[in-house]
C-alpha cells in the first residue's frame, strides 16, 4: 500500500484561502488518484471565525462541490509540529506570510526552505472592511487585496497547476521536475 504524501496550505486566519486550496486539491487528487493529501492552517489564532469563510462555501456550492463543505471544521493554527509533518507547504501569500513563518519558525523555516519543502504563491486576501468599520470593530488588513471571485479562481487555478507537478514527480530538493 502506498503512503500518501502530504501538502499543507497556509494563510492568516485559515478561513478562506487555505481552506479552498486544501478542499479542491483533495477532491481533484481523489478524482486524479493521486498519492497526494492536503491539510490546511492559519497563521494567526483567529477565535472569533467559526467555520468557513462565506466566499470558500459559495464558489465550492457554484462549483457542485457544495456537498465537501456540509459542516465545516472550524480554524486551525499551524504549530511546530506541522512544519516538520508536511511533505510540502504552501503559503498562499509570500508578501503575507513568509515574514510570519520566518519570524515565528526561525532556522526551522530556513531549512524548510532549502530543502523545497517551502514555497509560496501571491493569492490575496479579499478586501478589508472600510477603515471607520475596523476602527470601530477591529479586524481588517493592511496589505493589498483581490476580489472574492479573483481570489477564488486564483486558488482554483493554483491548486489545479500544483497537482499536476505533484503527480509528475515532486520531490523535495528537486520541486519542479
Amino acid at each position: 500500500m502506498i503512503e500518501n504524501k502530504r501538502v499543507l496550505f497556509v494563510c492568516s486566519g485559515n478561513f478562506y484561502r487555505s481552506r479552498l486550496a486544501e478542499i479542491l486539491f483533495n477532491e481533484a487528487a481523489e478524482k486524479a488518484g493521486a498519492v497526494w493529501r492536503a491539510e490546511s492552517r492559519g497563521l494567526l489564532k483567529t477565535g472569533e471565525l467559526k467555520g468557513m469563510s462565506e466566499h470558500s462555501v459559495n464558489y465550492l456550492k457554484d462549483h457542485d462541490l457544495g456537498h465537501l463543505v456540509r459542516e465545516p471544521r472550524n480554524p486551525m493554527v499551524l504549530d511546530v509540529e506541522d512544519i516538520t509533518a508536511f511533505d510540502l507547504i504552501i503559503g498562499l501569500c509570500r508578501e503575507e506570510h513568509e515574514p510570519i513563518i520566518n519570524q515565528k519558525y526561525l532556522s526551522l523555516a530556513r531549512a524548510m526552505m532549502k530543502a523545497g519543502r517551502i514555497r509560496y504563491w501571491q493569492i490575496y486576501d479579499i478586501p478589508a472592511p472600510p477603515r471607520v468599520i475596523v476602527r470601530l470593530l477591529g479586524g481588517g488588513h493592511k496589505g493589498p487585496s483581490q476580489p472574492p471571485s479573483s481570489g477564488t479562481e486564483h486558488i482554483a487555478f493554483a491548486v489545479k497547476d500544483l497537482l499536476e507537478e505533484l503527480k509528475s514527480g515532486f520531490t523535495p530538493g528537486n520541486p519542479r521536475p
